[in-house]
């Protein structure tokens, strides 16, 4: 059985059409302001997050000193974050240093309970990056 290229091009026009029909966006705007929070990698600690469009405090369960960062948001589900930025007390050198060098991060997946983003951190040397999941709190 011959077939023409014309009778076979258009069903792979058409699945190649409906292949993009699927693509869905996510409203990333009830991430700018809210409660959240997230479990450090490292100790496993719950961290509390209070965001204020552009500003953001963490605060962990343990007796840590509050985290005061700033935020540039570059569009609604991707923002630069300057970790510790608004600090009220002096900062030590790679602190300091990291309030310096923003963190970029991503969201690429919103759920009701949570969302997933990536983190991009560039400093001297070393290029950070991660993926984490933060929960919404009532």
């Amino acid at each position: 059985m011959k077939y023409k290229i014309s009778q076979l091009l258009l069903p792979i026009i058409v699945l190649v059409l409906f292949s993009f029909h699927n693509v869905t966006t996510i409203d990333c705007k009830k991430i700018k302001n809210g409660k959240f929070y997230y479990y450090s990698k490292k100790s496993r600690e719950r961290i509390n997050v209070l965001r204020k469009d552009s500003l953001q405090l963490e605060i962990g369960t343990k007796d840590s000193a509050p985290i005061k960062s700033r935020i540039i948001w570059k569009s609604d589900c991707e923002y630069d974050m300057y970790l510790n930025a608004l600090s009220d007390t002096k900062l030590t050198e790679f602190d300091s240093l990291m309030a310096s060098t923003p963190a970029h991060i991503q969201v690429i997946y919103i759920e009701k309970p949570f969302y997933v983003c990536t983190v991009s951190l560039s400093i001297p040397e070393k290029e950070i990056k991660l993926r984490d999941t933060i929960y919404f709190r009532n």
